[in-house]
């Protein structure tokens, strides 16, 4: 655990972020739930979970974006 002044930008930054991981992995693992559940479903309904499907996706994937552009932040901080 690093060193900090909690009322810093920093620090509340770290936590905000470590707080999307768990979100976007949910995220995920429900996407692909769907796509499976949508492979034996009638095909109106494998329609819906393939949207749900991508949606859930595409919210993740930014998740992680914003992590990552962060993590990317901090590191040129302490550069």
């Amino acid at each position: 655990i690093r060193n900090c002044d909690w009322s810093s930008d920093v620090c509340s930054s770290d936590l905000q972020v470590a707080s999307l991981l768990p979100s976007a992995v949910n995220l995920y693992q429900s996407s692909l739930s769907h796509l499976r559940e949508s492979v034996s479903a009638a095909p109106v309904e494998a329609a819906k979970l393939r949207i749900q499907s991508a949606q859930e996706s595409a919210i993740a994937a930014k998740l992680l974006q914003v992590a990552d552009e962060n993590d990317r932040r901090l590191i040129d901080m302490v550069a």
